[in-house]
């Protein structure tokens, strides 16, 4: 049984200035930083191959490594994309013939001054037509039409210190991936043919604009749990998700459920499920970077992540990509790899 801590709200309030101003809780230089894992072994599901990248230096010398290696095309869609290293690669691509297109959140800064760089090296980049109360958040990168990479890791200059899960993909969730690229520039403005989707089940795109398909496929998970229930969530402020997962708790399901602390907005959902005695529920500690996942395994084998916060920004309002593997244990025990080194550094 939980202890009811309640009575210490307005401790924990006053010391939210001072973690969202730095991203340290209380004592975290005393507690080793969790590691970071490095991309996992490719994995067969269904008709798709899946390698989970989980953060850190190694995922973006993947991902240097397939624009450096694209032969036709390149295709980019990211919220924020600072990384000089990283447009370095798509102007050389760029230069040996390959043809290099980016859609662009222009209200993101880094991504602004990324695209006006682009731009003068001839690549075509397109502004997503954000708007007040949203963006584009999508994280995706697809070369040669063949692989691509997506979840929800940014191309920022502080990104790969973040703890955060991408997934490289081969097979036909690339093509519906694709698919997702192709709609964007459509709403921006492009005349461009979108093609029907593939039929996959093993790898399931979900997207926000025009749908709303990511929320469904979350509750749908918590709700069919049998065993356990483990996240990592950068903001949490749904109620439905939160209630949900009580529910699941409170007929059985072992429920964890870790969060960044430099997300005010999380508190409430935090206290509720604290306060509900049947969920276990931590604050990441940080040495400075960001719990940046969006990430949920269900029964240790299926895995739901991506570029959504579950809020009503993230799974309404802003333009979000994530992915659904409803069977996939072997990305599944990957994943848990790194989400035990989190909790077990967040004691």
């Amino acid at each position: 049984m939980h202890t009811n801590l309640w009575w210490w709200r307005p401790t924990i309030v006053c010391l939210l200035p001072l973690l969202a101003g730095c991203g340290l809780p209380a004592l975290a230089a005393t507690v080793p930083a969790a590691l970071q894992l490095g991309p996992a072994a490719p994995v067969e599901v269904g008709a798709d191959q899946v390698t989970l990248l989980r953060s850190g230096p190694a995922t973006f010398q993947v991902l240097q490594s397939l624009i450096r290696g694209a032969r036709f095309s390149v295709d980019v869609e990211v919220y924020e994309f600072g990384r000089r290293g990283l447009a370095d690669e798509l102007v050389a691509a760029q230069k040996r013939g390959v043809a290099v297109t980016v859609i662009d959140d222009p209200s993101e800064l880094s991504s602004a001054a990324t695209a006006a760089r682009l731009r003068r090296a001839g690549i075509d980049v397109v502004d997503y037509p954000v708007r007040r109360l949203m963006i584009d958040h999508v994280k995706l990168l697809v070369v040669d039409a063949d692989v691509a990479v997506v979840g929800g890791i940014n191309w920022g200059v502080a990104s790969p210190a973040n703890h955060d899960y991408d997934a490289e993909v081969r097979g036909p969730a690339v093509h519906n991936l694709l698919r997702v690229f192709f709609r964007d520039l459509v709403t921006c403005g492009q005349d461009v043919a979108v093609p029907d989707p593939e039929p996959d089940t093993a790898v399931v795109v979900a997207a926000t604009l025009p749908g709303q398909e990511i929320r469904p496929l979350a509750l749908e998970l918590i709700g069919d749990a049998a065993h356990s229930l483990h996240l990592e969530l950068f903001v949490l402020t749904d109620t439905g998700i939160v209630h949900a997962l009580i529910a699941a708790a409170s007929r059985g399901v072992s429920v964890s459920v870790l969060l960044d602390p430099s997300q005010r907005s999380s508190m409430p959902a935090f206290l509720a499920l604290e306060a509900s005695g049947v969920i276990d529920v931590r604050w990441y500690r940080s040495h400075g970077e960001l719990l940046h996942a969006k990430a949920m395994v269900a029964d240790s084998d299926a895995v739901l992540f991506g570029s959504a916060n579950w809020s009503g920004g993230g799974f309404a309002r802003n333009h979000e990509l994530d992915i659904e593997l409803p069977n996939a244990p072997v990305v599944a025990t990957a994943m848990l790899a790194q989400m035990a080194l989190d909790w077990s550094a967040s004691a």
